[in-house]
């Protein structure tokens, strides 16, 4: 997790593709992972890109984590 307002900024400076089409740092770390509110905002950072003459207004997400999964019997 970013420990200073450079790392976060760092985290949201996302590289272009193509048009339309981004990719985002992850932070260095011994885990393996990918925080959801990352994923939020670097979502947010692509999507204002995206658009002009637009501002954000809200921002809605759905979390799968909590469904529970049938099992076999």
């Amino acid at each position: 997790m970013p420990s200073t307002t450079a790392e976060l900024l760092d985290l949201l400076d996302l590289e272009v593709l193509e048009p339309n089409l981004f990719r985002g740092p992850r932070p260095e770390t011994t885990w393996q992972r990918t925080f959801g509110g990352q994923v939020l905002a670097q979502s947010l950072v692509a999507g204002c890109r995206t658009v002009e003459d637009r501002k954000v207004h809200s921002l809605h997400a759905v979390s799968y984590t909590h469904l529970t999964l049938p099992t076999k019997a």
